[in-house]
């Protein structure tokens, strides 16, 4: 049996009055459970066991499943069996597929999900992604391949959906190599992850998050909410007057909240 016929079976098995909408617990995670219980739908939050808390005391998600691990949502994990009990359709999204990867959410979550699975691929690669925008006409920032060729203020990017977590500002090759070098020490990235980095002109402006959905019930795109996200700690820095910041270096991250 194929994987698309697999996920075929385990549908038809599901109670249709009873689905459940089930994703991993992130920041991306709340508007989906959130419009999961709008809709009437039973919502569920796969979560580590240190997150179980946060998402008990505010009430987000009608069942928590702790998850020792992320593995334990793909076919034959220990969680795996309790979601198709629950008739849970899964609703990926950035933070899913950093924590599970790629491959596997293709080719070993024979859960049925929302959306096209085959897609999700794009989220993580940043080439893609790039090349899906051009092609829609979308104006982008300019993107410096060799690092010898930086000749503006640049963000260096990492591969997958880190949430900002490890990004740095460089102003030219000298630059980049000194931050490169002090953030490997540390452990925070390592040399594969400077190979695969995407190097990126950095424009200043508002930061919005914009949520969209196709409807394949109305046949049209649905804008349904705009907003912004926070960065530990630049956002933070933007509140110390210039002079203090140049007297007491304070190393930026740009990791969302």
């Amino acid at each position: 049996m194929s994987d698309t016929d697999k996920i075929l079976d385990i549908y038809r098995g599901y109670d249709r009055e009873k689905l459940a909408i089930a994703t991993i617990g992130s920041h991306s995670a709340l508007q989906i459970l959130n419009g999961a219980k709008a809709e009437g739908f039973k919502s569920i939050v796969l979560c580590k066991p240190e997150r179980v808390e946060t998402y008990r005391r505010f009430g987000v998600a009608d069942k928590i499943i702790t998850l020792n691990s992320y593995d334990e949502i793909l076919e034959g994990g220990r969680v795996y069996e309790k979601l198709i009990a629950e008739n849970a359709i899964i609703v990926p999204h950035g933070s899913f597929i950093s924590n599970v990867g790629t491959d596997k959410v293709e080719k070993r979550l024979t859960l049925p999900i929302l959306g096209n699975r085959n897609i999700l691929r794009w989220d993580s690669d940043r080439t893609l992604e790039r090349n899906w925008l051009l092609k829609a006409g979308i104006k982008m920032p300019k993107e410096t391949k060799d690092p010898k060729d930086i000749d503006r203020l640049s963000i260096v990017k990492f591969p997958g959906a880190r949430g900002g977590r490890g990004y740095f500002l460089v102003a030219n090759y000298e630059d980049f190599v000194r931050k490169t070098a002090y953030q490997i020490d540390r452990g925070r990235i390592t040399g594969d992850d400077i190979r695969e980095a995407t190097i990126q002109e950095y424009i200043p402006g508002v930061s919005m998050y914009l949520s969209y959905f196709y409807s394949p019930l109305k046949k049209e795109v649905e804008l349904f909410g705009i907003d912004q996200r926070l960065e530990a700690n630049i956002d933070g820095l933007t509140r110390i007057p210039a002079l203090d910041q140049t007297n007491s270096y304070i190393e930026p991250s740009y990791v969302v909240v």
